[in-house]
């Protein structure tokens, strides 16, 4: 049976890498985890995930911080993706959007979609981010 963690992982998808660098800080610096992985692609990400489906039981609860506008995949490209994984990694996975978009047609979609728990506005704000481990994540 798998243990909870005391912190959760995070996974941070974005092209940027000044928003990767900031947002791992923040993390960090907020003592929210110790572990933080970072993806420029939805590719790279979606392969790290794909690593855990023979060996669900070693995948540990999960944050996934995704930006939506990446070249190539973009952020519902992975939404779609990632819920074809194992149950087991999915449902130990919260995914908050990461957004700078106005596109009120992303945040409607975004608000719709089964896997988003949240929505946080970039630039990401401390106070922003444990609101919502407060508000979503594992109990």
């Amino acid at each position: 049976m798998q243990e909870k963690a005391k912190h959760p992982d995070f996974i941070l998808i974005d092209d940027n890498d000044i928003d990767l660098f900031l947002h791992e800080k923040i993390i960090r610096l907020q003592g929210l985890s110790d572990t933080v992985l970072s993806f420029r692609s939805v590719a790279a990400a979606l392969d790290y995930f794909a690593t855990f489906t023979h060996d669900t039981d070693s995948y540990r609860q999960t944050i996934t911080l995704l930006d939506l506008q990446l070249p190539e995949m973009n952020g519902f490209d992975f939404l779609d993706h990632f819920n074809g994984m194992p149950a087991t990694i999915v449902d130990n996975t919260r995914v908050f959007v990461l957004s700078s978009t106005l596109d009120h047609g992303d945040l409607s979609r975004s608000h719709a979609h089964q896997l988003v728990d949240c929505i946080l506005r970039k630039p990401l704000h401390p106070e922003a981010l444990k609101q919502a481990l407060s508000d979503y994540a594992f109990v």
